[in-house]
């Protein structure tokens, strides 16, 4: 290695780049394809505040049952 200069290695570096990117073909999405990774973005957006309400509604439901059953004073029986 201490025989090769670093100007050599650069160059060559830099070629191999350049030819990956020539041979790589880079395609922009299409206005169909963005809409649809919005539409499937909002999708997705709206599950998962469907499911922080659904489960902060369960949270609030349970605390509420506990609260009204402390207050009635009314014993559980299990069967």
């Amino acid at each position: 290695m201490t025989d090769v200069s670093i100007d050599r290695l650069f160059v060559a570096g830099r070629g191999l780049i350049f030819y990956r990117m020539k041979k790589a073909i880079y395609h922009a999405p299409t206005p169909e394809e963005l809409y649809a990774f919005e539409k499937r973005a909002r999708e997705e957006r709206a599950r998962y505040v469907t499911a922080m309400i659904v489960t902060a509604a369960a949270a609030l439901k349970s605390k509420f049952d506990r609260a009204v059953s402390a207050l009635t004073g009314k014993a559980v029986r299990h069967a």
